[in-house]
């Protein structure tokens, strides 16, 4: 695109040159240019109101994968519509920076009525014509100004596209991280009922035992009140159920109702073997947002170049083609107009100079934000991989601490059933089995919420495995 601007010089002089049919012809095919342009909006506008849904409601009930989650959340949460369209937005802007490369066109129509006044002895004369003309403009050359604007919107296109995928992997994470709460939250609630179901046995023997006259009304008492107390967290178990539910429903884009269910899976958390410092350099390099404000940082570069080079001259092709008909002549007559021009602004109030301050300025602020980000970046990668392996031993602790505390339940329930332990040893087993549970249940959650940020601040999410606008 960028060196058709002498092959257009060329066409434009050779134009002119050949008469009024010539530049009709040229201007046709400038036409059939904006026709291709508009059947690509009908296309972006199809494509618009694919995507203008309302909220989805869940008619029907069901449980959902994680990936199924995924996909439906890459295609009806907002955010990644807002992307998409930011995208459109720079692809306009790349194409319009482009528009320098092709001459300007402007057809008109022109009535003209002329009058002469009466001197030295000359009479009055009168003038009328009318007919149809082109002016066109095209220019030439400016030291690259036109090439540095182009370059730049495409580098903003290319931050942009970036975005795009780092919104689209930020909307898989949180998905991820709200399906893995839920998940636990579900979770929380079967131990609570186990811990309830150990209550209520507890109660049950006690009541036996003082039936028998082996216990005093005090352990009853006791035991009725371990089974309320894990009647009440199972309630709270199942409220926190519903709020984890309502914020997943939201990440994926749906309107929250019963009917969104999960499918509990805390198996897909693959592991990542790498070092750390692989880990470091490897989302330096894949991270979208990292992409995205390096090409932003030369967006910033090309137009601070672009704004040196406005300061310097223009050369212009200008020319001018029109038919005109004067009121007492039958015959058109045709007339047109070449030449080469040269422009400088030599002072506009400094507009130039601080114009080009203010984008050297704005390009210091992208290579800093960079630098920042990276920084910042190293630190999440760092922190978030060192969480991943202590949640790994936190769940082999808890999962062995689990085993060992419904072995002792076992053995002190049968011990205070023959009458060697008391109801406190009872419901202080009874109690470490169930802490011992949800510690199992929080490092399984923990360990796959940890696994989904270090996935994300590595840039190793992949959302092109989902069904992406689907």
């Amino acid at each position: 695109m960028r060196n058709l601007k002498g092959v257009f010089g060329c066409v434009f002089i050779s134009s002119m040159l050949t008469g009024c049919a010539s530049v009709q012809e040229e201007y046709n095919e400038q036409q059939q240019g904006s026709a291709a342009v508009d059947t690509t909006l009908v296309q972006a506008q199809d494509i618009a109101n694919s995507m203008e849904a309302e909220p989805y409601i869940l008619k029907e009930s069901g449980c959902y994968s994680l990936p199924a989650l995924l996909s439906l959340g890459l295609s009806r949460n907002p955010q990644t519509r807002i992307a998409w369209w930011q995208g459109q937005q720079a692809l306009a802007q790349a194409k319009r920076a482009e528009a320098p490369y092709f001459p300007t066109v402007v057809g008109n129509v022109q009535a003209n009525h002329n009058q002469t006044g009466a001197i030295l002895n000359q009479p009055t004369t009168k003038v009328d014509n009318w007919g149809p003309g082109l002016n066109v403009n095209y220019r030439l050359f400016q030291f690259g100004a036109d090439y540095a604007g182009a370059e730049s919107a495409a580098y903003a296109l290319s931050a942009a596209n970036y975005s795009e995928n780092f919104t689209l992997q930020t909307v898989v994470f949180n998905i991820q991280i709200k399906y893995y709460q839920l998940a636990s939250a579900i979770a929380m609630i079967n131990a609570r009922q186990s811990s309830l179901q150990d209550a209520i046995a507890s109660y049950q023997a006690a009541e036996k035992r003082m039936e028998n006259g082996l216990a005093p009304k005090q352990d009853v008492l006791l035991a009725k009140a371990d089974k309320i107390d894990a009647e009440y967290e199972l309630q709270s178990a199942e409220a926190d159920r519903e709020r984890y539910r309502a914020e997943l429903a939201t990440a994926v884009g749906l309107s929250v109702s019963n009917g969104l269910d999960i499918d509990i899976n805390f198996n897909d958390t693959e592991l990542l073997v790498e070092e750390v410092e692989k880990l470091m350099e490897n989302a330096l390099q894949n991270r979208a947002d990292i992409l995205a404000q390096e090409e932003l940082l030369h967006a910033a570069e090309w137009a601070h170049w672009k704004s040196e080079r406005e300061r310097l001259p223009a050369v212009n092709l200008v020319g001018s083609v029109n038919t005109l008909r004067y009121r007492h002549d039958s015959n058109w007559q045709k007339n047109y107009g070449l030449g080469v021009n040269l422009t400088w602004t030599l002072f506009d109030g400094f507009d130039k100079q601080y114009k080009e301050l203010e984008h050297y300025a704005s390009m210091k602020v992208k290579l800093f934000e960079l630098h920042k980000k990276k920084l910042e970046v190293l630190q999440e990668v760092w922190t978030e991989f060192h969480a991943f392996r202590s949640a790994k031993q936190l769940l082999s602790s808890s999962t062995a601490l689990e085993k060992a505390a419904r072995e002792s339940l076992k053995a002190v329930r049968i011990g205070y059933g023959a009458g060697l332990n008391s109801l406190l040893d009872l419901l202080s087993a009874q109690k470490t089995l169930s802490n011992a549970r949800l510690k199992r249940i929080s490092a399984q959650s923990s360990l796959a919420i940890h696994w989904a940020k270090l996935a994300y601040v590595a840039g190793q999410i992949d959302v092109d495995k989902y069904q992406y606008g689907k």
